[in-house]
C-alpha cells in the first residue's frame, strides 16, 4: 500500500505540475547564491566562497522534489573565475546527478560598474532506483521498471551579469543542449533550455537598515512564465528577513482560461551567525490546489567564505 500510495503521488505531481516535472530545481533562497542560476556569477565575491542549499518540497506527499546543490567559486586572476556545482536532484524513484564547472570573465565598463561573461560546461547523470518500487514481497510493481536504463548526458549554460552600487542585473540559459530521454526509459531530463533573469540592489533606509529588494523570471517558452517578487530587510549587515511570493503566467500555452496561476508564499531568513559563516532558511506556503494536504516546503542554506569577508556596498555581495 505504502508503495502504492508513492506511486499515486508521483503521478499526481507529474500530471498536474509539468513545469516541475521538466524544468530545473526551483529555490526561494536564489538570491543568497546567484551560480546556481548564472555562470557568470562566479567569484563575484572577490573571494573563495562555498556554499550548500537543501530543499524539500511538498512535504507529506512521497515522493516529493528533493534536491541538494554544492558550489565553490573564487578568482583565478585578474578578470578571470572559475565555479563548481554539483547537483542531487531526486522525484520519486528517479536522480539526476550534475557535475558542471563555471568560467567567467569579468571586466570594468566604467566607475564602479562590472559586466560578466559566463560559461558552464559538464554532465548529467540520470538515474532510476528501481528498488523503490517493489512489493512488500520484493516483487516490482510495474515489471517495465526493468528496462529502464541510467543514461549520462552533456550539459552547457550561459549567463551575463551586470552589477554597480545598489543594483545587478543577470540573464542566463541553462540547458542549451536539448537532450532526450530514451522512449522507454523511465528518466525525467529536462528537454528545453531554461531562460532566466534576475534584477535587485540595495536601497538603503537608515545606518542600520537596508532594503533589498528582487526578482526572479524563469521560462522554457512553452510552460508557464514563473517569476518571484522578493524583498528582505537586512539589519547591520548582520541579518536578514523577509518573504517572496511566486506566481505563473500562461504567456506560451493556452491550456487554462485562467492566465495567472498562484504558487507559493515564502517566508526567509539569513543570519551572518560569524564573519565568515552565513545560514539560511525558507519556508513556502503552497497555494496550488495539487499541494492542498501538504505541509509546504522548506530549504535550509549555508554559505563560508574561506577569506575575511570584505566591507562593500555591492547589492550582488550583500546578498547573492
Amino acid at each position: 500500500m505504502k508503495k502504492i500510495l508513492l506511486l499515486a503521488g508521483i503521478l499526481g505531481m507529474f500530471c498536474v505540475n509539468r513545469v516541475e516535472a521538466q524544468q530545473i530545481a526551483q529555490f526561494s533562497q536564489y538570491m543568497f547564491n546567484g551560480l546556481y542560476i548564472n555562470p557568470a556569477y562566479a567569484g563575484q565575491k572577490d573571494m573563495l566562497y562555498g556554499h550548500m542549499v537543501f530543499r524539500r518540497q511538498w512535504v507529506g506527499i512521497g515522493g516529493a522534489p528533493q534536491t541538494t546543490m554544492l558550489s565553490l567559486d573564487g578568482n583565478l586572476s585578474k578578470g578571470s573565475n572559475i565555479g563548481f556545482i554539483y547537483t542531487n536532484d531526486k522525484i520519486g524513484a528517479t536522480y539526476t546527478n550534475s557535475f558542471m564547472v563555471d568560467y567567467a570573465y569579468r571586466f570594468q565598463i566604467g566607475e564602479n560598474k562590472r559586466l560578466s561573461f559566463g560559461l558552464s560546461a559538464g554532465m548529467v547523470h540520470h538515474g532510476f532506483n528501481r528498488y523503490k518500487l517493489l512489493n512488500e514481497d520484493g516483487s516490482l510493481i510495474d515489471v517495465e521498471a526493468l528496462s529502464s536504463k541510467n543514461v549520462w548526458k552533456p550539459g552547457f549554460d550561459a549567463g551575463l551579469y551586470f552589477d554597480m552600487k545598489n543594483f545587478y542585473a543577470g540573464f542566463s540559459i541553462i540547458g542549451i543542449v536539448a537532450n532526450k530521454a530514451d522512449t522507454k526509459s523511465f528518466q525525467v531530463i529536462r528537454t528545453d533550455a531554461n531562460y532566466f533573469l534576475t534584477l535587485g540592489g540595495t536601497i538603503p533606509l537608515n545606518e542600520k537598515l537596508k532594503l533589498l529588494p528582487s526578482t526572479l523570471l524563469k521560462t522554457d517558452l512553452k510552460n508557464p512564465l514563473t517569476f518571484d517578487i522578493n524583498a528582505m530587510l537586512m539589519i547591520s549587515d548582520r541579518f536578514s528577513v523577509g518573504g517572496s511570493y511566486r506566481t505563473g503566467v500562461l504567456w506560451f500555452t493556452d491550456v487554462e482560461d485562467n492566465t495567472r496561476q498562484r504558487d507559493a508564499l515564502s517566508l526567509i531568513s539569513e543570519i551572518h551567525i560569524t564573519d565568515n559563516i552565513r545560514i539560511g532558511m525558507a519556508y513556502d506556503f503552497d497555494l496550488n490546489k495539487v499541494t492542498t494536504g501538504t505541509n509546504g516546503s522548506f530549504e535550509i542554506s549555508l554559505g563560508y567564505y574561506f577569506t575575511k569577508i570584505k566591507k562593500n556596498t555591492r547589492p550582488s555581495d550583500i546578498v547573492e
